[in-house]
């Protein structure tokens, strides 16, 4: 153990920070206020993951320069802390743990009187490493990951209470009910903290927060490509002028997998999860690279290598067409199997749903065609437990009615109001995109194969 005494010209928290060593690939950071940029840019530099929690309030304890660095990295995590939030904390991987005074700021690294621990690793017994272990997995546990969207309310937040920054004491109130209007998806502690585990409801809880924070991750990601293919790529002749670039995104993904990694080969006889874990290992150090290399690799195909021309060209303009029309109108049968036909999950799930639930015979066999067919007339007939068919049950999903996306996709997997049976989060994700994808990129287990390929740590659906 060494003691940090920060003090005068002292500095041995920012010579830590300054010098971590090429063996550490993970870090987690628990810091109250953070201004300054060393930590992340020493993570960016030395190709570290960085999960960093972080207190986020209307008084901006966080940088929101800091939080957009973040999001466009490719390494690092925030989760902010809305509430009950003072620890600083940095536990390095296979190297140590720092425990201090000093938060992220110009003042606590240079000139601040601070004071800390580092404890090597070699130093720890399992009783030190299960208290870490518990300490972030609390604050993972109590917090949901930040997106890009929330960075943009938080800058119309300001925009809001410019002027009024000059009456603080006046219109104090008012900023922090804006703030909480705003952000109140955040809030996750209350006063009084307790063990929820035990109960029905706070595991029903826990479950939403898991899902809420693995979705929002995860569109971060694809977020990231979709603005690097905007900066950096010259689409193939055979994109359209006027294609959506969430969906040229999300098409580059499925070429990158099926013919980038698979090379050719048949998912079915082959060990995908063997291969994407393979491509992870090589690519999560530099996951931003490994973006740019498959954008490079993108730019040169002559010719779409696996429909991908069909699917920018055709599939996106149609289905967003038809559920735009779900807004103000039932689908008939016939324009719901378009929508079916042009999602490539449904079209899996329809291949594998067992006869028995749609009520065939145990030996039946037919042709894709006809069972996406079959499967869209079985569909056409359900309801939710409340009675929603499913044209209110897709309306509600792609819908402006105040209710964010991943709340609205959950709610439709686990909600009895909104849930219909084999109707699940793939075909629901990826329907969302090709509807919304001004609101939210497509989404389904290849998006997690090509993500998690490219170096991004999101799970497959079948983890």
């Amino acid at each position: 153990m060494k003691f940090y005494f920060d003090y005068q010209t002292t500095r041995q928290f920012a010579v830590l920070l300054r010098n971590i060593p090429a063996y550490v690939e993970r870090i987690k950071a628990a810091i109250a206020f953070s201004y300054d940029e060393l930590l992340l840019d020493t993570c960016i530099k030395k190709k570290i993951r960085l999960e960093w929690w972080g207190l986020f309030n209307s008084g901006i304890s966080t940088s929101i320069d800091l939080i957009k660095k973040s999001l466009s990295s490719g390494l690092i995590t925030f989760y902010p802390f809305a509430e009950y939030f003072h620890p600083k904390v940095i536990y390095f991987e296979n190297y140590g743990i720092y425990i201090g005074s000093a938060n992220m700021t110009n003042k606590a690294l240079y000139g601040n009187v601070e004071a800390g621990v580092f404890i090597n690793k070699e130093e720890f017994d399992s009783g030190m490493e299960k208290e870490i272990e518990n300490f972030f997995g609390f604050l993972k546990a109590s917090s949901i990951s930040i997106t890009s969207d929330d960075v943009e309310n938080f800058d119309k937040f300001a925009e809001i209470i410019h002027h009024e920054r000059k009456k603080i004491e006046e219109s104090n109130n008012r900023i922090e009910n804006t703030f909480e209007d705003m952000f109140k998806h955040l809030f996750l502690l209350k006063p009084g903290v307790r063990d929820y585990e035990n109960t029905r409801i706070d595991r029903e809880n826990k479950r939403k927060k898991e899902f809420l924070q693995e979705w929002r991750e995860t569109q971060n990601c694809l977020q990231i490509i979709h603005k690097r293919m905007e900066e950096k790529c010259r689409q193939p002749k055979w994109v359209s002028a006027d294609a959506n670039t969430v969906i040229i995104s999300n098409q580059l993904l499925h070429a990158y997998y099926y013919t980038y990694v698979l090379k050719g080969q048949d998912e079915r006889r082959v060990k995908s999860t063997e291969i994407v874990s393979q491509c992870y290992e090589g690519h999560k150090r530099d996951p931003l690279r490994a973006v740019d290399e498959a954008i490079s690799w993108w730019e040169t195909l002559d010719s779409a290598p696996n429909s991908e021309d069909l699917h920018i060209n055709i599939w996106a303009p149609v289905n967003k067409k038809l559920l735009e029309k779900i807004i103000l109108q039932d689908l008939s049968y016939e324009e719901l199997l378009t929508v079916l036909s042009h999602n490539y999950a449904a079209l899996m799930y329809a291949q594998q749903m067992k006869n028995k639930y749609l009520g065939l015979p145990e030996d039946f066999h037919t042709n894709s065609e006809d069972r996406i067919s079959i499967y869209c007339k079985w569909l056409y007939n359900q309801q939710t437990k409340q009675g929603l068919s499913i044209n209110e049950t897709i309306r509600y999903l792609v819908k402006d009615n105040g209710v964010a996306v991943e709340d609205k996709i959950y709610n439709m997997l686990y909600d009895d109001k909104y849930r219909i049976a084999h109707f699940g989060r793939s075909i629901i994700g990826e329907m969302i995109g090709w509807g919304r994808p001004d609101i939210a990129h497509l989404r389904n287990d290849r998006v997690n194969k090509g993500l998690r390929c490219l170096g991004f740590d999101v799970q497959l659906f079948a983890d």
